[in-house]
């Protein structure tokens, strides 16, 4: 048969551009036929599928599938690697790209893997029709109008990404089909589900073994080895801990050499029963909580003499690394042209001080980065230089972002992805894929009303991770025509409104901004409220596509939800004429006159089980901030024993205050019920304040006072009526259950969703 199909190929005229075009319908019948070979890759017949499907839905015709011409007006030849056009097939090669090639009454369009076909259907569509996949909706979420005498143009070009792998992991219901097929059309070729499974190989997405946090959970599992290999975990606190004492696991004794065998045997075990992966992720658990071990805490000297102590930030990382290091070279042993890709994240962010064999990729997450900025931007300094430092040693990163974790705000965030993956691409890079709120209601976020706000961002990045070369206004431009028609300049005007009040507002933005400090910053006190909702309303005024009009609607809706929401909050902090004493109840002296702070919120909007109170006074010097953590059995609750080192971020039960001070700087103070601390600005825990911190036992939990002079803050009193503030409790009874509260639902790390402090 594939004899056949190459003579098919040969026998058709071959004519180079300049074709009047070719007709696929007349007046809803077909004049086209779409021919694959038998027995075809379930990649290429899906694509044929959806030819089908999108051509009936556009004209009402429905072109037959068949395996040989039959002398259709039209014939449409879906393949791989045809060797009538070897110079394309040279320039497809290691990618899925794919070409469109018009000789005569026939069209080529084929790739050098069928995933090229699939891809190459998909943009052939949008090319030759008004088509748009513009969010995963079943309803209304694809727009096109109505042509039931269909000729397709564009017929001679070819096609390659600058990213041979890119994708969305989303995040919401598993496996939400619709999120998945958007991606699809969309061209993405990687995505959460990258484990292989039948239904899915018509896709012909990259498939990697392992999915995310995996050492533990795949590898070393507690159930099979902690009883007999307790040393294979780590050490903590003077004793070797299960996984499932944490929230979030633990990581394993990377010191270990019978933990490193045992871990070469489970990896061998995996490639053997699963071989028809190219790559095997290895990825760190979800924390920060590292062996302590001797022979973990012991300084490291690598080959070149050089010594790490645990001191130097890349010790962990170089630990981590060297382990791994152990296993690449394992696999370029055993199977050559497998590879292994890990996190850089948390402790391995950090590039290490050895090298990384070349058979490993780390996918690098720069999840406290400023969205507001690129990775060259001011206040991404320090993320750029640890890129940086990663290009210097040699790695093969994939841009891992967090780009689609919005909540119901339009995030103008597809300027800043083109800009970082234009810069990455610089270097080499060709890998990329973000997290992203499927769309549908899940445990983390709603989202479908983050795609309410954000299709017009979500479209554009899905696409211009395909070529983040192109101009982003330009893509925004096309996608509001398409789906919006004559309402896209009304629709364009809301989102410049909100976008420049964004881009202006104070503070950085990160994967978790807060939708409410987000409209309440950059519209609601910005004044730009009705100017946005008149935008919206002349867009409605318009005739536009049904399902256009449809997704304007539910824009409004969560529009009119969201500001709603977005009334901003205060506390009064009242004046004393000298420092006051420290009632662990407060409720005597100057404290009496003070306002109390004890709404605090879930993530999920509700009440916490442990409450909490806060009280503020100010003299001329000084902020007083004094702090009630209720808990009616303080004996159960969690923390590390008292005496650990002054910046180690405090585990368990704990409360925390972020201050803004002179540029917007955050400032933290965190304490645990045992009196560890913790502090820092803007996220550097080098920074130690001058202020004083006091803990006292309470009959009904435990109370902290914390004195903070304004000069700390880089501010004068005079300027106090700037700050805001955030306060957040962690109420723990064991590390498995923490409790996160935060006044009035903010986040201590979004300034934007901050209280006001209003001083008598």
């Amino acid at each position: 048969m594939k004899q056949l199909f190459a003579l098919m190929l040969l026998s058709a005229a071959f004519v180079l551009g300049g074709c009047a075009g070719a007709r696929l319908a007349e007046t809803g019948k077909p004049a086209a036929e779409i021919v694959i070979e038998r027995n075809p890759h379930p990649a290429v017949q899906y694509a044929a599928e959806e030819l089908q499907r999108w051509v009936r839905e556009i004209s009402g015709a429905e072109l037959p599938i068949v395996n040989v011409p039959g002398g259709a007006a039209t014939e449409i030849m879906l393949c791989v690697n045809p060797k009538e056009f070897p110079d394309d097939l040279a320039k497809l090669q290691g990618n899925d790209g794919y070409a469109v090639r018009q000789k005569g009454n026939t069209i080529y369009l084929f790739g050098s893997q069928p995933k090229g076909v699939l891809n190459g259907v998909y943009k052939w569509l949008y090319k030759n029709t008004d088509i748009i996949w513009a969010r995963p909706n079943t309803e209304f979420g694809t727009v096109f109008t109505k042509n039931p005498n269909l000729e397709f143009k564009y017929n001679d070009y070819i096609d390659i990404p600058v990213y041979v792998l890119r994708g969305w992991q989303m995040i919401g219901p598993r496996n939400h089909v619709p999120s998945e097929e958007w991606q699809i059309r969309n061209g993405s070729n990687w995505s959460a589900l990258n484990a292989y499974s039948k239904d899915r190989v018509k896709y012909a997405p990259i498939f990697e073994f392992g999915g995310g946090h995996n050492l533990v959970g795949i590898y070393i599992p507690e159930k099979k080895y902690f009883e007999k290999h307790p040393e294979f975990y780590p050490l903590i606190n003077g004793k070797r801990v299960r996984p499932s004492d944490f929230a979030n696991s633990v990581q394993l004794c990377f010191t270990n050499p019978e933990l490193l065998k045992t871990f070469i045997k489970e990896v061998d075990d995996r490639i053997k029963a699963n071989p028809n992966y190219d790559t095997y992720r290895i990825m760190i658990e979800d924390n920060y909580n590292l062996c302590e071990c001797p022979e973990c805490l012991k300084p490291i000297t690598l080959p070149n003499g050089k010594t790490v102590t645990p001191d130097d930030k890349n010790f962990r990382s170089t630990q981590f690394f060297l382990w791994l290091n152990e296993i690449a070279r394992h696999l370029q042993k055993n199977y050559p042209g497998k590879r292994i890709l890990t996190f850089g994240y948390f402790f391995t962010e950090i590039p290490p001080a050895c090298k990384v064999e070349p058979n490993i990729s780390i996918s690098f997450c720069p999840i406290y980065k400023n969205s507001k900025e690129p990775m060259t931007g001011p206040s991404n300094e320090a993320w750029n230089k640890q890129f940086l430092d990663w290009m210097k040693i040699g790695a093969n990163l994939t841009w891992r972002e967090y780009f689609g974790l919005v909540a119901p705000f339009p995030r103008p965030i597809d300027v800043i992805a083109l800009e970082d993956w234009r810069y990455a691409n610089s270097f080499g890079i060709n890998r990329t894929y973000s997290e992203v709120y499927a769309d549908a209601v899940g445990k983390r976020m709603d989202g479908i009303k983050t795609w309410d706000m954000n299709s017009l961002y979500f479209w554009v990045m899905a696409n211009g991770s395909w070529n983040p070369y192109r101009d982003v206004h330009e893509m925004r431009r096309e996608f509001l025509n398409r789906v919006y028609g004559p309402a896209a300049d009304d629709v364009a005007e809301f989102y410049r409104i909100v976008a420049d009040g964004w881009f202006k507002s104070p503070g950085s933005s990160q994967w978790n901004d807060l939708a409410s400090a987000s409209w309440r910053t950059s519209v609601v006190e910005p004044g730009a409220t009705d100017d946005c909702r008149a935008a919206l309303d002349r867009a409605l005024s318009k005739n536009v596509h049904p399902n256009a009009r449809k997704m304007l609607l539910a824009m409004r809706r969560t529009f009119e939800d969201q500001i709603a929401r977005s009334k901003g909050f205060s506390l009064a902090v009242a004046r004393t004429d000298k420092p006051p004493v420290f009632d662990p109840d407060f409720k005597t002296g100057a404290w009496n006159s003070a306002a109390t702070a004890d709404k605090f919120l879930t993530s999920s909007d509700q009440e916490p089980k442990g409450k909490t109170a806060v009280r503020l006074l100010h003299d001329d010097n000084n902020l007083y901030v004094g702090v009630k953590c209720f808990d009616a059995d303080t004996s159960k609750a969690y923390a590390r024993p008292a005496g650990q080192k002054h910046d180690l971020w405090p585990a368990g039960d704990k409360f925390e205050l972020c201050l803004t001070g002179k540029d917007h700087s955050i400032y933290q103070f965190v304490t645990d019920v045992n009196g560890n601390r913790y502090d820092a600005r803007d996220k550097d825990p080098s920074w130690n304040g001058d202020y004083r911190l006091e803990r006292k036992p309470a009959s009904d939990g435990w109370s902290v006072l914390i004195t903070v002079p304004f000069k700390t803050l880089g501010i004068a009193s005079a300027d106090a009526e700037k700050l805001t503030a955030m306060f957040t409790r962690y109420w723990s009874h064991g590390e498995r259950k923490t409790e996160v509260s935060t006044w009035e639902g903010g986040s201590p790390i979004s300034s934007g969703s901050y209280g006001k402090l209003k001083f008598d």
